[in-house]
């Protein structure tokens, strides 16, 4: 095995300057960079930066884990997250928790193993364990985005309360038979929660009495499969509504497919409008109209948080709230 010994003897150079040039420091002369760096590739040497790291007790790592990387919204984030973090010299390392508690348990536990320097999370709902992310807290700097763990906590969120009042308004200029259909997880998901508190305010703000459709939990846990068969039970039973605000664009897509089995055109007789502008909402028939989450703002600002901690300066501010964009598309 090739180590930093050789390269520095064939080199003709010290351990400490060709260690000086694997860790990107300041103070080598270009020249000496190039031949280092040269022999390294003649020679087929990586440098192990996480053994290094793990020596000093941290690594450049950055740890995300999220509900479901499948998930358009999560995976968007992932990738604003990665592009972040290698600008700014870090290596992203992600899981998913299938917002299942203990398996996001395992997961901050294996990280905090790997000695990641951060720790960035949505974390599971409900039921997260709080022992487990105070200990993260203890050793490293941790970060939510999406919905906050606490309320002491570092998070950066979307003002889902004002998008749910936003999109209400919208589609309360269609119909006042606005129903407000929730996410599979109730009031067990602090998003779906605000989102929901939104669509109440502004129903009773123009007088009106606010209507949650009926749901019940499916066996397959997909937002576009839970909203299909509960609207559909909503309908079978004689129900009827003007128009849904889903809790998401998922949510959105399945209540729109279930509307059209009972002679109701999304967008003409039944106005419908998600949340999150996935990608293909732009694409849906009717296109959706939905609630645009400043998605890179919002990375950004985690990121940027994220290094405070790490120089030592924690923000004075905990809790950054970004509002969203209504875009209006055919749907509502």
């Amino acid at each position: 095995m090739i180590t930093a010994e050789d390269i520095a003897k064939q080199a003709g150079l010290s351990r400490y300057t060709v260690s000086k040039v694997l860790n990107g420091a300041a103070g080598v002369r270009q020249a000496t960079r190039d031949r280092v760096l040269r022999i390294c590739d003649e020679l087929g040497y990586i440098p192990d930066h996480n053994a290094r790291g793990l020596r000093r007790g941290a690594t450049n790592l950055v740890a995300l884990v999220v509900p479901y990387v499948t998930d358009q919204f999560y995976s968007a984030m992932i990738e604003e997250l990665e592009q972040l973090a290698a600008a700014a010299g870090f290596m992203l390392i992600y899981k998913s928790s299938y917002n299942d508690a203990a398996v996001e348990r395992a997961i901050i536990r294996s990280f905090l193993a790997l000695k990641v320097c951060a720790l960035l999370a949505v974390p599971a709902t409900p039921g997260a364990d709080l022992k487990t992310h105070e200990l993260a807290a203890r050793n490293l700097p941790v970060i939510y985005l999406d919905r906050p763990l606490s309320d002491d906590c570092f998070c950066v969120l979307n003002d889902n309360r004002a998008s749910g009042a936003a999109m209400t308004a919208r589609l309360l200029k269609h119909t006042p038979d606005i129903w407000y259909l929730d996410s599979f997880y109730g009031n067990g998901n602090p998003t779906a929660v605000e989102r929901r508190a939104g669509y109440t305010d502004e129903m009773r703000r123009h007088g009106l009495e606010p209507r949650y459709l009926p749901v019940r939990s499916t066996i397959r846990q997909d937002n576009e499969h839970f909203a299909f068969e509960n609207v559909s039970a909503f309908f079978s039973s004689g129900n009827s509504c003007g128009g849904l605000f889903c809790v998401t664009d998922t949510t959105a897509l399945g209540a729109m497919a279930a509307v059209r089995k009972y002679g109701l055109t999304p967008g003409k007789d039944f106005f419908t409008g998600g949340h999150d502008d996935l990608r293909f909402g732009a694409y849906a028939s009717p296109a959706l109209t939905t609630m645009r989450q400043p998605l890179n703002a919002m990375c950004a600002a985690a990121f940027e948080m994220l290094q405070e901690c790490l120089r030592g300066e924690p923000p004075a501010i905990r809790r950054r709230m970004f509002n969203s964009e209504l875009i209006v598309r055919d749907s509502g």
